[in-house]
């Protein structure tokens, strides 16, 4: 039986869909998993209702309606159609923005620049992990476009796990197959995002966990892979 209280004392990520999840170390292993195996449960009843591609914000909905139900508090959401400024842009750069900024608008000052470092260099570490890289390629599968997240998590000291999500739909952008999983290039005036912060509430979600593993089977092993950086 799994050790529930170990904590993890090393920064990691996982690509877990077409999602790229970072963990601030410090968090148990049972509350990596749990966030890992919800995120992707939502991620794949969002995406047997609607397609990412063309219906990105009913997509981005139910996502987040999902989390819900498995015990996630959404404290902040938006979904908003962003100006683009400059089109060599890049969608790695657009998810790494958005996160910060509901970072900073939620937790402020240190935190904030904390879960900001922890996400960029998962970011910068995805592209040195091939492994990663061809699992968020088989992912998409045949897909020329979807939506691409981007999320943040820590465990705070009284055990409460807060969760920071970017989205972005990559319709409008484009970029080359050989290249890694974030750089797709903007080609159009305007972007759509959609960001949150959510709480977690572990009892809750005890009480369907079960039921979450069994729906997901082998998916949440063969779509998803951690990695230490």
């Amino acid at each position: 039986m799994m050790n529930d209280k170990v904590i993890t004392d090393t920064h990691s990520a996982a690509v877990v869909e077409q999602s790229l999840m970072t963990f601030a170390a410090g968090m148990s292993l049972q509350s990596r998993i749990d966030v890992m195996n919800s995120y992707q449960f939502a991620s794949l009843v969002a995406s047997k209702l609607y397609d990412s591609e063309d219906q990105s914000e009913q997509w981005y909905k139910q996502n987040l309606k999902v989390m819900e139900d498995l015990g996630w508090l959404t404290v902040r959401r938006t979904y908003e159609r962003e100006h683009s400024g400059e089109q060599s842009l890049v969608l790695g750069a657009i998810a790494f923005k958005a996160l910060k900024v509901v970072g900073e608008a939620a937790f402020g000052g240190p935190v904030a620049e904390a879960l900001g470092a922890v996400a960029e260099s998962a970011l910068e570490g995805l592209g040195t992990f091939t492994e990663a890289q061809e699992l968020f390629k088989r992912n998409f599968k045949d897909k020329e476009r979807g939506t691409v997240g981007l999320t943040a998590c820590l465990e705070r000291d009284d055990g409460q796990v807060m969760l920071v999500q970017t989205a972005v739909s990559t319709k409008g952008m484009v970029r080359d197959l050989d290249t890694v999983a974030f750089e797709w290039k903007n080609q159009a005036q305007y972007h759509y995002s959609g960001t949150a912060l959510l709480a977690f509430n572990t009892q809750h979600y005890a009480r369907v966990r079960e039921y979450v593993e069994k729906r997901l089977g082998d998916r949440r092993f063969d779509n998803v892979l951690e990695y230490d950086f």
